[in-house]
């Protein structure tokens, strides 16, 4: 069958670069580079403009990776069902999902997913509110776990669970004693801001701005990691929800405090599917067991979110 080569045609246009798809294939550059060329003989057209930092789809391309993702999703369902014919689950899961999700909750679910199923296997991309709604309309993932704030047309909620943005301080913090704070109590201290998490960092902004307050950030970054040691060692005040730092707020290093008077107190974390693509058997377990564990994950964020 010819899902090899649609699938190289696929990873090229996603990653930009025959190198780099290369390198997510594990497939030779030569080889990737060759069945490109071969497949814009045949098809009598160019499919990609090079460029100096990479190559870009033409117009031509744009309908040949329509035609690819239609058709590789279909052979997934395919095999999905030649898997259910014998009682088991196959194939491979595309999971998009918040930061937060990806430090313990998304691991421990893989592993007690994969004691259930073993012949399914996953690729995960850790994404921003916004990117996560943009791959599962692209095609690129089939379960999208974000914020649900203003949920697309062209996608389906199947699940959520209800947390908020809290001021995450360690425990010699001056703060950490409070029963609840304000953003204007919390401008006092240096703040540790998410790049990437443009809801909760532009609320945040707004608001002090309305209250003619600014904060001094000490140190914004994309990356969460960088946050966190920051956090613990009292260096700071981060925004965030429990999610991520879940382990942390349990030993007691980092304390969860409610935020006054803030827009964001209360946030709904969903699973989002896309609403007209038929899914496969593998991916329809993993939202089952997805809504269930998260349910449980919920229940164990509550008493933090409700202090």
């Amino acid at each position: 069958m010819h899902a090899s080569i649609l699938k190289y045609f696929a990873e090229v246009a996603r990653s930009g670069s025959i190198r780099k798809a290369s390198d997510e294939l594990h497939v030779a550059t030569s080889a990737v580079s060759r069945q490109i060329k071969k497949l814009e003989d045949e098809l009598g057209t160019p499919l990609f403009e090079r460029f100096s930092d990479g190559l870009r789809l033409t117009s031509a391309g744009e309908i040949v990776l329509r035609h690819a993702k239609e058709t590789l999703q279909d052979f997934e369902v395919m095999k999905s069902n030649l898997g259910d014919l014998q009682g088991k689950n196959t194939g491979r899961v595309h999971i998009a999902a918040l930061d937060s999700l990806l430090v313990t909750f998304l691991p421990d679910f893989i592993k007690r997913f994969h004691r259930l199923h073993p012949a399914v296997d996953f690729r995960v991309r850790a994404g921003a509110y916004n990117n996560i709604f943009h791959f599962i309309a692209a095609g690129d993932i089939d379960i999208g776990i974000s914020f649900d704030l203003a949920t697309p047309h062209d996608l389906k909620l199947v699940g959520s669970i209800r947390t908020a943005f809290m001021a995450m301080v360690a425990s010699s913090h001056p703060l950490a004693r409070a029963k609840s704070v304000t953003l204007p109590e919390c401008a006092q201290y240096k703040l540790l801001l998410a790049l990437d998490s443009e809801v909760v960092s532009s609320a945040i902004a707004v608001e002090l701005a309305g209250l003619n307050r600014v904060g001094r950030t000490l140190v914004a970054s994309n990356n969460p990691i960088l946050l966190k040691p920051l956090i613990m060692s009292g260096d700071g005040i981060g925004f965030f929800t429990p999610v991520g730092l879940w382990p942390e707020i349990q030993t007691g290093e980092i304390v969860a405090i409610p935020i006054r008077d803030f827009k964001l107190s209360t946030v709904d974390i969903a699973i989002f599917v896309p609403r007209d693509r038929h899914l496969t058997h593998a991916s329809q377990a993993v939202i089952e067991l997805l809504n269930t564990e998260l349910r449980r994950f919920g229940e164990d964020l509550r008493a933090i979110v409700s202090r």
